[in-house]
């Protein structure tokens, strides 16, 4: 073998023990600086669909809590309450107690908490700005909004065993509008409505500007 040959297979051997030792440091960084700006932009993709189910979620939640409250009523032919406690940690939750009395002092302590359900958080009981009332029109100046009322009727609402939802003060049937969503989003927006006559309970989504049911 010539002095040629020999230099040129040692210099090859060279390059490869060069290239099999690794990424630079340089290589490195630029390597991570990558995965963390294609994580960011994943991130921020992500928050507007995970927000949304989030919603989704939380009314699920209050519509499911409203229906059995009415089927329970009809069924065991039992009024039943439906009220919207905060719990002990603030977070806004969805009760409903079937009421072996019909006032608040007479064996009001035979009544039973039949389930309490709390949101899906980040999502609360609010008005979302930007957003006009369901095309229910049983109206939106309050976050929860019972016979014209900010949240219930002075005595309370519960269904009754025909299926109606009625003042507690009076046994008429009332209606009204359950708004939640993620505060200052409006895209967060959700709304759930209950037509007293007959206990119909419906679910509307928002496209950020309009109202589609459920």
């Amino acid at each position: 073998m010539s002095q040629a040959d020999f230099n040129g297979i040692y210099r090859l051997r060279r390059r490869r023990s060069a290239s099999s030792q690794g990424f630079s440091l340089v290589e490195l960084l630029i390597a991570v600086a990558v995965i963390v700006i294609m994580s960011g932009m994943a991130y921020f993709q992500l928050q507007t669909p995970l927000m949304g189910a989030r919603s989704d979620a939380a009314m699920r939640e209050v519509m499911d809590q409203l229906r059995q409250a009415r089927e329970y009523s009809i069924v065991n032919r039992r009024y039943v309450q439906v009220t919207f406690p905060p719990s002990s940690i603030g977070q806004p939750q969805v009760q409903i107690t079937q009421k072996n009395s019909l006032t608040k002092t007479e064996n009001a302590g035979s009544d039973v908490v039949l389930s309490t359900v709390p949101l899906q958080t980040p999502v609360i009981f609010t008005l979302v700005t930007g957003m006009a009332d369901t095309p229910d029109g049983f109206g939106n100046a309050y976050a929860i909004e019972f016979e014209g009322l900010n949240g219930l009727p002075t005595a309370g609402m519960m269904f009754q065993s025909d299926g109606e939802l009625v003042d507690a003060a009076t046994y008429l049937p009332i209606s009204g509008t359950v708004f939640l969503g993620v505060a200052g989003k409006t895209a967060s927006a959700r709304a759930i409505t209950v037509l007293g006559t007959t206990g119909r309970v419906r679910g509307w989504r928002s496209t950020g500007t309009a109202w589609v049911q459920f």
